[in-house]
């Protein structure tokens, strides 16, 4: 069908296509396909081995206290996280009973533990986003945040603090 498609396109003089006289039109249409999968696929391999470097920082993150869901939907709290990759996670509540279950940290499928990348990332965000609202709020005049006070050196307020009880 692309084939007869290019074949149709632009035809010249009488019933002669255009690719009749010129090969190179459909070698041409060919390279730019395969050129733009080629990019595709680069920076889909790139975007993936993103998330991989933050899914292994995440589980490099994981501490006794962190909130963790397994990839069967387990969910628990790391009680313990051992030396050969694996973690002990607590499940249940007081009432119905406890139990522990040791794991390998691969099986996790989300925590709320962060790992360096990710915080990073949110900082820059919320760096941007008060950014923009400084820029919001100079637009239209007002001032975003007080200008905090000074602290005064601590012999000062110690002074101030000891002529208000001589004054009671």
């Amino acid at each position: 069908m692309f084939w007869s498609l290019l074949e149709q396109t632009g035809g010249t003089t009488g019933d002669t296509p255009a690719t009749a006289g010129n090969p190179w039109a459909m070698y041409i249409v060919l390279g730019v396909v395969i050129v733009i999968f080629v990019v595709w696929m680069i920076f889909s391999s790139r975007k993936n081995k993103q998330r991989q470097k933050e899914y292994t920082e995440q589980l490099e993150a994981i501490r006794p206290g962190h909130k963790v869901k397994t990839a069967g939907g387990i969910c628990g709290i790391v009680v313990e996280v051992c030396d050969d990759n694996t973690i002990i996670m607590e499940t249940g509540s007081e009432t119905s009973g406890k139990s522990y279950i040791k794991m390998d940290k691969e099986l996790i499928a989300q925590t709320d533990a962060k790992g360096p990348t990710q915080i990073a990332r949110e900082e820059a965000e919320a760096a941007k986003k008060a950014e923009e609202a400084e820029k919001k709020a100079k637009k239209s005049g007002e001032v975003s945040a007080p200008v905090p006070e000074r602290e005064e050196p601590a012999e000062k307020s110690e002074e101030k603090s000891e002529e208000k009880e001589e004054n009671k």
